[in-house]
């Protein structure tokens, strides 16, 4: 199945951690520049990222059962998403049992489907491992990805304060209590 030159979501490989780490670093700095200190984006690099995601691809069960889905167009990852058992207590007391860690698209391909498809099958695959609600933390300043979330009928739950690199993040968790309408 494919999304214009875009193909469906699969999970990903060992042999995609280059990519993985290329879109993670420049999808950062697409979306956060001015958002969070430069300071903090300075220290992003796509071989430090390499390492981490080939670390993760390996040994995914140290990693809170996390799966990895990514998304491609023409052999390019151009966007992926991250998905396993809710790391928050307090969203697991909600019935939010499972959580998306990460989901990043190239600016390039937004506005294509592809973030929709990758919320679709990170749902149905939560649901297939018995989940029943998910949640996201976004950054309360990212006004594009909080309208996305809301479109897919994500509701604020939650908010925290993170201090990184010389700054005070402040951060909503976005809460589906059922995985049904996101898998349709």
């Amino acid at each position: 199945m494919t999304f214009g030159a875009t193909t469906a979501p699969r999970i990903a490989n060992a042999a995609d951690a280059a990519g993985l780490a290329r879109v993670h670093v420049t999808s950062w700095h697409e979306t956060y520049t001015g958002l969070v200190p430069d300071e903090l984006l300075s220290t992003l690099s796509i071989e430090h990222r390499t390492t981490v995601w080939k670390r993760m691809l390996d040994d995914p069960s140290s990693f809170n059962g996390l799966r990895i889905f990514v998304s491609e167009c023409r052999g390019e990852i151009v966007g992926f998403g991250s998905c396993g058992k809710q790391r928050a207590a307090i969203l697991a007391a909600i019935g939010l049992d499972a959580e998306v860690e990460a989901i990043y698209v190239l600016r390039s391909s937004q506005g294509r489907g592809v973030g929709r498809a990758l919320v679709r099958t990170m749902a149905a695959d939560l649901f297939r491992r018995g989940h029943r609600g998910m949640s996201l933390w976004v950054l309360r300043e990212n006004a594009k990805a909080r309208r996305f979330y809301e479109r897919l009928g994500g509701v604020v739950v939650a908010e925290k304060e993170e201090r990184r690199a010389g700054g005070v993040l402040v951060e909503v968790a976005y809460g589906w209590r059922g995985l049904g309408p996101l898998m349709a």
